[in-house]
């Protein structure tokens, strides 16, 4: 199928063998262990907007709604310190798709979820979003690169089954160059340093909670499926009792349990289990 106007970059997915490839197209670039699509704001009339760049898929063949979910806060690049910081400026990011819309800033946006497409008589779709950069105080923002990590996901239309896995988390990098302040070189630079961000790695957590359901049959006393719950990533059971994992932690809740719970970090968990 040709798609009509693919955008740049084009964002390309395919869904095979039960996963969500990244970037079929090759219009990314490696950045450590990830993929970056850089999306430039070029447009000299609406300098900190963009609405051209495309997410294109091929072969989702199962229907439901296709959307993406942040997966980190909003991160800036620092001359001064050369490095990507996740605090203190005031920017934020604005994604919007049709009715949809999402901010995310340095402090907060992190497991927001957002729309992409619906899928109904096709397997393969194509998506404009917009992105735009801003500051609350209506001012200009800084000439600059800019970065949130994604990841692309599909659910029933009920929102509560997950049809596509979440795919690995992907970067989003946005350069403005609008007072020829932070040019081609200058991104370039930025791209080479890859930032000390925890991930979600869904394959992972779903490991984990197989383990979970393996090693306390009492708490979770039957294979379930995981889906997302008010930014949870998250199997619920005939006893009502929830397992869930959000900023790198592991939370519970229901039944027995009771109220939600923080039970530690991921990561130790991953250390019991052998992960």
């Amino acid at each position: 199928m040709a798609l009509a106007h693919e955008g740049q970059p084009n964002m390309g997915f395919a869904w095979r063998d039960g996963k969500i490839e990244i970037d079929i197209r090759r219009q990314g670039r490696v950045f450590g262990q990830h993929t970056a699509f850089v999306i430039p704001f070029t447009d000299a009339l609406s300098p900190y907007r963009m609405g051209d760049s495309g997410f294109t898929g091929i072969e989702f063949d199962q229907g439901g709604i296709l959307g993406y979910q942040t997966e980190t806060t909003l991160l800036k690049w620092s001359n001064e310190q050369s490095q990507w910081i996740r605090e203190g400026f005031p920017e934020q990011l604005v994604i919007s798709r049709l009715s949809d819309e999402n901010i995310v800033t340095d402090k907060e946006g992190n497991g927001l979820q957002g729309f992409l497409e619906k899928l109904t008589n096709s397997s393969n779709f194509e998506a404009h979003a917009i992105f735009r950069i801003q500051k609350p105080d209506g001012s200009s923002p800084d000439d600059g690169a800019y970065m949130v990590f994604i990841s692309i996901v599909g659910v029933d239309e009920t929102g509560e089954r997950i049809l596509y896995k979440p795919s690995d988390p992907f970067a989003l990098v946005f350069h403005i160059n609008a007072q020829k302040n932070f040019d081609s070189l200058a991104l370039s630079q930025a791209l080479n340093v890859v930032p000390e961000v925890k991930l979600n790695d869904y394959s992972r957590m779903d490991a984990l909670f197989d383990w979970a359901e393996s090693r306390y049959g009492q708490l979770f006393p039957h294979q379930a499926e995981s889906r997302f719950i008010f930014g949870y990533f998250a199997r619920c059971y005939d006893n009502s009792v929830c397992i869930g994992s959000k900023d790198n932690k592991i939370y519970t809740a229901g039944g027995i349990l009771g109220d939600i719970t923080e039970q530690g970090l991921i990561e130790d968990f991953y250390s019991q289990a052998g992960l």
